[in-house]
């Protein structure tokens, strides 16, 4: 989806102002740090402006030292950690970060729902999913709210004490796993018939969307943390992305971050000297206001700021229930 998203940018908009030519050289590391850190070794800042990575904040923080080595700016479009560009001296977060995703979900559930009792699963095989759950639990505990169980669902024995679970009274579930282990919840609460929100985070629904029909179906009516929503405004360049990519896509934050990161790209590209890194860095780490396809954006000091919302997932697309942030 990210790919998609990035080609279908490129294809809209080739040319920077001078009229060179962006050209992407596509390298597929399987998500193996070894291979990623082979690619980067055999990168040359002489040939390459920048990088637009698609990797996990795991594989980005194994890479911090040798990206500073290299001295090649990155865009990372999907990894979420706190501290990644802190880690790094070249790197520019286009998705918003944990720590922005735990102020949206508490102040959500309190300020919005006026819920005070929730409960916690996640899956402690994910960094992403470990320490989102735990940075919530801490935050939210810290404004006063209860959380009857902090449980980890990635086994078989996990999900068995979650079907136990069903007496706690909870009135939201805030939930940090994926797409394959959600509809596993889902299950077991339909057979329950138990009644409560569910909460999950950024990213849901685009994993979502890679499972069978039946499955996406169990997600109608949950509520994600998100960068975009179907119901906001539809310029006339998010009407021509949607159009290159209508075959066999549905919208995802995934292919929507892959254009704003293009954007913030070419805005780096254009303000720069060819291959001057230095500069190309401070562009990307310091934006201005950036039109990105679902509303502006910019970036300081590495981080993204910009709307996010509570979504309500209906008919497999992002309907925006609130902007928290």
């Amino acid at each position: 989806q990210s790919l998609l998203g990035l080609q279908a940018a490129n294809k809209m908009q080739k040319y920077l102002d001078n009229g060179d030519k962006i050209v992407f050289k596509i390298i597929d590391t399987k998500s193996d740090v070894k291979s990623a850190k082979r690619s980067l070794n055999s990168m040359s800042s002489k040939k390459i402006a920048s990088v637009f990575s698609f990797m996990s904040s795991k594989e980005m923080t194994a890479l911090s030292k040798q990206i500073d080595r290299k001295k090649i700016p990155i865009i990372a479009t999907l990894a979420t950690d706190n501290y990644i560009a802190k880690e790094s001296l070249y790197v520019a977060q286009v998705c918003i970060d944990n720590n922005t995703q735990v102020l949206v979900a508490t102040h959500y559930i309190k300020d919005e729902k006026f819920i005070k009792s929730i409960g916690v699963i996640y899956n402690k095989k994910s960094q992403y999913s470990l320490v989102l759950a735990k940075e919530f639990q801490r935050y939210f505990t810290q404004l006063g709210g209860e959380i009857k169980f902090f449980l980890d669902v990635s086994s078989s024995s996990g999900l068995k004490k979650f079907q136990n679970y069903k007496k706690k009274n909870i009135e939201m579930l805030f939930n940090t796993t994926d797409a394959k282990i959600t509809t596993k919840i889902i299950n077991i609460i339909n057979k329950q018939k138990n009644d409560f929100y569910i909460l999950g985070t950024d990213g849901l629904l685009s994993g979502a969307l890679e499972l069978p029909a039946e499955d996406l179906k169990l997600f109608e009516g949950l509520h994600v943390i998100d960068h975009y929503a179907h119901n906001t405004k539809r310029n006339k360049q998010r009407k021509e992305f949607e159009k290159l990519l209508k075959e066999g896509f549905s919208e995802s934050s995934y292919a929507f971050l892959a254009y704003d990161g293009y954007q913030l790209l070419r805005y780096a590209l254009n303000s720069c000297p060819e291959y001057n890194t230095t500069c190309i860095k401070h562009s990307l780490q310091n934006s201005p206001i950036i039109e990105g396809i679902s509303n502006n954006f910019t970036i300081t000091n590495a981080k993204v700021k910009r709307e996010v919302y509570v979504d309500k997932i209906k008919n497999a697309r992002l309907e925006k229930e609130v902007v928290v942030y």
